[in-house]
C-alpha cells in the first residue's frame, strides 16, 4: 500500500518525537456494551494484512490472537460480516507499519489511522506492540483502556514438590515465567500502586515473612519487608502505598494493621503500624479501595466469614455480604464500584460480585457452574476477573468477563500442576 504525502510527514514526525503510536483522526468511544451488565455480545471485527511483509504478517497473527483472549471480540474472515475492519500495512519506512481502523457496517464511524514503530522483531517485543494496538482498539471501540500486556502473577505447586513458587505471564501472551527461587512456599502476591513491584508471603518454619520483589525490570532476588515470628499473614499493598496485614493476637483472634513502607539504611521496611480492628473475632484479608477511603476485609464476628467495609476516616465498619455461609477473598474493581469475592455454599465455591454501596447484600455469581472457583482478581480495565478453579484433579487459573461468562483458561501448565491466588497488575508497563 502506498502511503500519501500526509502519512509520510506523519511518520517523519513519529521518528522525530520518538512516539510509537500517533493518532491521525480521533473518534469518540462507541458504547457497545456496559462491562457491568451481564450478557455482553462480542463485537465482530476483521483483521487483514495489506501488502504482506514479515512484520505485518506477524503483527496480524498476534493481534488476532490477543483480541480473542479479551472475550470482547469475534475475529471474522469475511469483512461483510464484521462491524469493523483493522488493516495493517507496510510503509516506506521498514521500521514503521500503518494500522487503519474503519467501520464496515457503521458508515458514520470516523476512520482512525496510527503508525507503529518497531525497534526489532523479537517475539516478546512484538507481543507488547500488538498489545498496544489491541488496547487502542478496545479504548476506541469499547470505551475502556484494555488489559492486554498487563501482568498476572499466581502461586503454583508442581507435582512432587512441597513448596509453592510464584509464576507470571503477560495477558495475551503464551509465555509463562517462574519469578521466585527462594527456599520457602510463596503465596498471596499483591501489587504496589505503580504496578511494578509486589509483596508476598513466604511461609517459613518460624512463620510468615513478607517479602518485596521488583518487576520492571524483573528482580529475582527478593527483600524481607516484614517479619514478626508467628503472627503476621495476608499482606496486601494498598492504593495509598501502605501495607495491610492480619496479625495473630491470641485466643483465636486476628486484627488488621496498617503499616507504612519506609526506607532505612538497609532498604525498605514496614514501620509505624496502627491497629485498625480491635475485635475478638478473626479478621483478615484486608484490601484497600482504589480511592483509598475504604478497607474491605473478612470477619467472622457474626459467626461465619463475611465481607465487611471500613471507612478509614472513622474506622467504622459495616457488613457488606448478607448471603453465603463462608465468604472470603474480597477484591475491588478498578473503579471502586464493586467487590468480587469467594462464596462457599453447600460445599461448592463460586465467584460473586457485589456493589460496594449495596445495602441489601444483593450479589451476582460471575463464575460458571460446574467448577469450584476461588480467589478472584480483577483485570486492570475492569472487564475481566481471574480466579483459581478446579474442574478435575488440579487447580488452574481461569478468567471470565466481570459481568459473568463462560470460563477461559488463562494458563497453559500441564496436569499435576496446581495454581492458586492470581493477582493482576495495573496495566501495560
Amino acid at each position: 500500500m502506498i502511503i500519501g504525502e500526509c502519512m509520510n510527514n506523519l511518520f517523519k514526525l513519529i521518528l522525530i518525537v520518538g512516539v510509537s503510536l500517533y493518532l491521525v483522526s480521533s473518534a469518540l468511544a462507541i458504547e457497545y456494551f456496559d462491562i457491568n451488565k451481564p450478557g455482553i455480545e462480542k463485537l465482530n471485527i476483521s483483521i487483514t494484512a495489506k501488502n504482506s511483509s514479515d512484520i505485518v504478517d506477524l503483527l496480524v497473527k498476534k493481534v488476532r490472537s490477543q483480541l480473542e483472549k479479551t472475550l470482547l471480540f469475534n475475529i471474522v474472515d469475511d469483512t461483510v460480516k464484521s462491524a469493523f475492519n483493522l488493516d495493517i500495512s507496510p510503509t516506506n519506512d521498514s521500521k514503521i507499519v500503518a494500522v487503519n481502523l474503519t467501520g464496515v457496517q457503521d458508515t458514520s464511524f470516523e476512520a482512525i489511522t496510527i503508525g507503529v514503530k518497531f525497534r526489532n522483531q523479537e517475539e516478546q517485543y512484538v507481543n507488547l506492540k500488538s498489545a498496544q494496538i489491541g488496547n487502542f482498539l478496545i479504548k476506541n471501540l469499547m470505551g475502556i483502556k484494555g488489559s492486554l500486556g498487563s501482568i498476572i502473577i499466581w502461586s503454583e505447586r508442581k507435582k512432587g514438590e512441597s513448596q509453592n513458587s510464584l509464576t507470571m505471564k503477560r495477558f495475551g501472551s503464551e509465555e509463562q515465567k517462574k519469578v521466585t527461587y527462594n527456599l520457602f512456599s510463596n503465596t498471596g502476591a499483591s501489587w504496589n500502586p505503580k504496578g511494578d513491584a509486589i509483596i508476598y508471603s513466604a511461609q517459613t518454619a518460624s512463620g510468615s515473612k513478607i517479602l518485596l520483589q521488583g518487576f520492571l525490570p524483573l528482580r529475582y532476588k527478593s527483600k524481607q519487608l516484614y517479619f514478626e515470628k508467628g503472627v503476621a499473614s495476608s499482606a496486601t499493598w494498598g492504593s495509598n502505598g501502605n501495607v495491610y496485614l492480619a496479625k495473630y493476637m491470641g485466643d483465636r483472634n486476628t486484627d488488621i494493621f496498617e503499616y507504612k513502607v519506609v526506607r532505612s539504611t538497609s532498604g525498605e521496611m514496614l514501620a509505624q503500624g496502627r491497629n485498625l480492628t480491635k475485635h475478638s473475632a478473626i479478621e483478615t484479608e484486608a484490601t484497600l479501595s482504589p480511592d483509598g477511603s475504604q478497607l474491605a476485609y473478612i470477619s467472622d464476628r457474626t459467626g461465619t466469614p463475611q465481607v465487611y467495609l471500613m471507612e478509614l476516616s472513622t474506622k467504622k465498619s459495616k457488613r457488606l455480604t448478607q448471603k453465603g455461609k463462608y465468604n472470603t477473598s474480597p477484591d475491588w474493581s478498578p473503579d471502586g464500584s464493586m467487590i468480587a469475592y469467594t462464596s462457599i455454599t453447600d460445599g461448592e465455591s463460586a465467584i460473586f460480585r457485589i456493589a460496594a454501596d449495596d445495602r441489601l447484600g444483593k450479589a451476582e455469581q460471575v463464575s460458571p457452574n460446574g467448577m469450584m472457583a476461588e480467589s478472584p482478581a480483577w483485570s486492570s480495565d475492569g472487564s475481566m476477573i481471574a480466579f483459581q478453579a478446579k474442574k478435575g484433579l488440579s487447580w488452574k487459573i481461569y478468567y471470565v468477563l466481570s459481568s459473568g461468562s463462560s470460563a477461559t483458561r488463562l494458563t497453559n501448565s500441564k496436569a499435576g500442576v496446581n495454581e492458586y491466588m492470581p493477582s493482576w497488575n495495573s496495566g501495560l508497563n
